[in-house]
């Protein structure tokens, strides 16, 4: 049996904070997730580095950066060097997330906290996976299994399994749902029977969501009212997380004849956007089942979008005849 199971949250509890967590299992040091604001708060950085020497793997769940956004400081600057392990899409769509982040903040300010250099090291040492391949650690882990199992939300968002001699079972999720999406299957927390231990969290816990189809149906009524009437619509959405799901429900919009909305034009504009649609068109089979039976027997792939126009900065987005609607970072 486990002599010790200890966690401790260096961020990401009492509050809304990222998550960065140091789980202890035994002698091995696990960060779970490496979350930063974008405020860049440097007390929490002096906080992990004083625990860095202690570290010996990283997990990330998700790709945006309240889950690995200080992971380019860490490795760049800080010198962490250990092994660090993620699904194929949270590594893709990740240095998307943190490219975009760092051009946005480099257009705007002399931003100098972390470079592309530092992202692209840090990713570098990242350990792809699929979801629920099994790797088995060695040295001060040995006896540790690590297994990444699907959590919804984002592509490649990750509930982590963490084995101790085949006995002692340790799960982390957070920030999962249990619900399927337009283009993510739901969580799989419901087939996890008879954990030691289970780290989750309680975010959005006590908020009620209305169906999808009337969310569809107000969302296409306010933006076809607002162009109706000679006005641009502007989504904020993120980088390659839930973008996806808009982008592909917008599209689809748009192709529908009687939705009205075929006379208008419609943009995605971020610093990254034509290299995360085509990472979005390679990664069908980290979808659901609906996009990937499609894809296999039509050969749809829902990321040719048809519609929607790619942009990179503004003097592109300028380019488009209005009214238009356009999801930006």
């Amino acid at each position: 049996m486990t002599s010790i199971i200890r966690l401790q949250p260096l961020s990401g509890a009492h509050d809304e904070s990222p998550p960065c967590y140091i789980l202890q299992v035994d002698e091995f040091h696990f960060l779970l997730d490496c979350g930063w604001d974008e405020d860049f708060n440097m007390d929490f950085i002096k906080q992990l580095k004083r625990h860095m020497h202690q570290i010996d793997a990283v997990l990330l769940s998700y790709p945006d950066h309240a889950h690995l956004g200080a992971l380019p400081y860490m490795v760049g600057k800080a010198g962490l060097s250990c092994p660090i392990y993620a699904t194929v899409p949270v590594y893709k769509m990740g240095q998307m997330f943190m490219y975009d982040l760092y051009q946005s903040r480099h257009n705007t300010t002399d931003f100098e906290i972390f470079t592309l250099d530092d992202v692209d090291h840090a990713f570098d040492k990242i350990t792809q996976l699929k979801y629920s391949q099994t790797v088995h650690l060695k040295g001060k882990g040995h006896g540790i299994q690590i297994t990444p199992l699907p959590a919804g939300h984002m592509i490649g968002g990750s509930i982590w399994r963490i084995v101790k001699d085949g006995e002692e079972e340790i799960i982390y999720a957070i920030d999962y749902n249990h619900k399927k999406e337009r283009h993510l299957n739901g969580c799989v927390l419901d087939t996890i029977t008879r954990s030691s231990v289970l780290i989750t969290d309680a975010f959005n816990a006590s908020y009620i969501q209305s169906r999808r189809r009337l969310r569809d149906e107000q969302l296409m009524t306010t933006i076809l009212q607002t162009m109706r009437n000679d006005g641009n619509v502007l989504v904020a959405v993120d980088t390659a997380g839930r973008m996806l799901e808009l982008v592909q429900l917008l599209d689809q919009m748009w192709r529908t004849t009687e939705s009205g909305l075929s006379p208008y034009s419609l943009a995605l504009l971020n610093n990254v956007s034509f290299n995360v649609v085509e990472f979005a068109k390679s990664q069908v089979e980290w979808m659901s089942d609906k996009i990937l039976r499609s894809f296999e027997e039509n050969r749809n792939n829902p990321y040719n979008l048809k519609h929607v126009r790619l942009c990179h900065n503004l003097a592109e987005l300028a380019k488009i005849p209005e009214p238009k609607e356009t999801d930006a970072i």
